[in-house]
């Protein structure tokens, strides 16, 4: 009799489980973000459940750091599970005042990593570059000021033994940027390109227009940013660019190396 009672005992027990994850707070969602990115990017008064759940994003120097800062309006989230069969995960944000669409991905969580795939077509945000001044140094040192651009297309990421992959395209146009390490404003226009291809990822920097000229390229190799480039300034402009450009880097010549 025990025998034949056991598969409902189990529906049951499986039934409860499912009905406290279900009820989950969001802070189980604020927890894993802030621990995966090294307390750099925190959900603040997380509401709802962990699978359809709402806060405000913060971006932080990390533990060690004071400095912070509160990026506009409320993320929201929400996990759909009809893929769930296939071991996959449907996931919406949506966030009004950084882009005027959702951001729809597939995550596929794994034994020791997961797989995170952007859905649809490409993704557009844009926010202001004061806010990454709560990412601390060097940020907060040169407190930058313009408007970024973010366009995410067919990007995958991929994270496992340690390593964290891209596939797909990252650009972010930082316009009309100004700093107050200068007195010249604005500095000019930029444009920095990601171009995953799995194990490594190629990065690019351009200047689009101004007065301080960067350029530089760099590859990420799942774990660690290598990364050259130069900063030099336009004609004419070489004496209103003489201090940024030596905080910058190791001057060469008519222009100064930066690298990581």
């Amino acid at each position: 009799m025990t025998s034949r009672r056991w598969p409902y005992a189990a529906a049951v027990l499986l039934g409860c489980v499912w009905a406290l994850l279900a009820h989950a707070p969001a802070s189980w969602v604020a927890s894993a973000v802030a621990r995966a990115s090294g307390r750099h990017v925190l959900l603040s008064n997380a509401q709802g459940s962990w699978h359809d759940g709402r806060a405000l994003v913060v971006l932080s120097a990390g533990p060690q750091g004071r400095d912070a800062s509160t990026l506009p309006g409320l993320l929201s989230w929400k996990l759909g599970f009809g893929r769930l069969w296939a071991g996959a995960v449907d996931l919406r944000l949506s966030w009004p005042p950084l882009a005027a669409d959702a951001l729809r991905a597939r995550l596929e969580p794994g034994f020791g990593g997961w797989s995170l795939e952007q859905q649809g077509g490409p993704w557009l945000a844009a926010f202001p570059a004061s806010l990454l001044e709560g990412l601390g140094t060097p940020w907060n040192t040169l407190a930058p000021q313009g408007l970024v651009h973010l366009r995410l297309q067919q990007l995958r990421l991929r994270s496992a033994a340690g390593r964290l992959d891209l596939q797909g395209r990252l650009r972010a146009d930082a316009m009309d940027m100004s700093s107050r390490l200068s007195t010249l404003s604005p500095l000019g226009s930029y444009r920095v390109e990601v171009d995953g291809r799995g194990g490594t990822a190629g990065v690019a920097l351009s200047t689009l227009s101004g007065s301080l000229i960067l350029a530089g390229d760099g590859v990420w190799n799942g774990q660690r940013m290598q990364f050259s480039g130069t900063a030099r300034a336009a004609p004419g402009r070489e004496q209103a660019l003489a201090t940024l450009l030596g905080l910058l880097g190791r001057r060469e010549g008519d222009h100064v190396r930066i690298g990581l």
